[in-house]
């Protein structure tokens, strides 16, 4: 195992059957294995998907809240973590208070942070520091939630096509080597979405690195673009365990080599009891897989074939829940195979909603109206 300059791991969350593990049982949540190649590492980076504090009242919203305890933050440092990318979905589950309280729990324990802050100009500042000699810079993304950062208001650093590229190639000016950490895509989806890679692309081409998409809880593809590695997919790192789902069992620890500007990439798997590093064997076996799920994403027409093939199997659940309807009606739906909507929604309804929401227009409008009404009634 060739040593590290720059270790990077994928999703992490306390908040889940892995709590009592954290520093409190004893039993530490990542194995010997584990925590060896990050003690022989330069730098530990790891991506925090939640806000580490005390409030109890998690804000309204669509999808569960999470959250970690402050003495979770404090564990996590102990155990060899350097930096956190806080650029989530999950980030403002517990409002406000608890984005600014997770940005003071980095700070006292000396944890470095980048992707969330007080306000949008605080949250797009990039993490730049000088490793094994080289000036190394990271920035970390997320797609729009209940979680982005405003002008006055603490929150997540947002992927903004007309920004972010530039923030980029500015970074790679000063930099000799730039990371950016992308929390978006599909769950559970391995491959890229035609938007995903276009959008992961156009990042490498404006003078990233290394790529790595995180959200998705599973492994994804890997591909080169130019001198670009992009990774569709890093996989879970300490999200808890579910008997019987291999994909959300595993993930990738990705280490960075300057002298080379390369990659290894190292298997981890969640048992009952903690993270385990795998063995040899396993890994090589994985990442023989993870080339051969690779062999034809460069090619578009197979990327918009699993595209168009995903969202019609996700067409039942989507298409209820665009028109609000509620999980009753969404459950029989589901069981009806769409039938509910194909019925009383079709043809020039569907067209209707298609065209506000696909008319970059009409979708602005659209999420203004919705935006401004959610919060008249908070």
């Amino acid at each position: 195992m060739k040593k590290a300059d720059i270790l990077i791991f994928g999703d992490i969350c306390p908040d889940n059957d892995y709590k009592a593990l954290y520093g409190k049982s004893g039993t530490p949540v990542f194995d010997e294995k584990i925590r060896q190649m990050m003690d022989e590492a330069t730098f530990v980076v790891g991506n925090l998907e939640c806000p580490a504090t005390n409030e109890t009242a998690p804000i309204t919203k669509c999808g569960p809240t999470l959250k970690a305890e402050p003495e979770d933050v404090a564990f996590l440092k102990k155990t060899g973590f350097d930096a956190f990318s806080l650029a989530n979905n999950h980030i403002l589950d517990y409002g406000e208070t608890a984005v600014n309280d997770t940005v003071a729990c980095c700070q006292k324990n000396g944890l470095l942070y980048f992707g969330a802050g007080k306000n949008t100009e605080e949250a797009a500042k990039p993490l730049v520091t000088e490793i094994s000699g080289k000036k190394i810079g990271f920035l970390s993304f997320a797609e729009a939630e209940f979680n982005l950062a405003g002008a006055h208001t603490p929150g997540a650093n947002h992927y903004d096509v007309y920004i972010s590229l530039d923030d980029i190639a500015a970074l790679k000016q000063s930099c000799d080597y730039v990371a950016v950490l992308y929390h978006g895509g599909i769950e559970h989806y391995k491959n890229p979405s035609p938007l995903l890679q276009k959008k992961c692309r156009a990042m490498a081409k404006a003078g990233a690195d290394l790529v790595l998409c995180q959200h998705s809880h599973c492994i994804g593809t890997v591909e080169k673009w130019g001198d670009a590695t992009i990774l569709y997919g890093q996989g879970n790192t300490a999200f808890g365990y579910r008997e019987g789902n291999a994909a959300w069992n595993e993930g990738f620890a990705v280490a960075i080599h300057l002298d080379t500007k390369s990659i290894s990439l190292y298997l981890m798997q969640a048992t009952p009891g903690g993270i385990v590093l795998a063995s040899e064997e396993a890994n090589k076996n994985r990442i023989t897989r993870l080339k051969s799920d690779s062999e034809r994403i460069g090619d578009a027409e197979f990327i918009k074939e699993q595209w168009d093939a995903y969202c019609a199997a996700q067409e039942a659940l989507d298409l209820a829940l665009v028109y609000g309807k509620n999980r009753v009606y969404n459950k029989l739906n589901r069981i009806m195979h769409n039938a509910l909507m194909n019925t009383f929604y079709k043809g020039k309804k569907q067209m209707i909603t298609m065209n506000l929401i696909r008319c970059e227009a009409h979708h602005e409008v659209v999420t203004t109206i919705l935006e401004n009404n959610v919060l008249k009634n908070k």
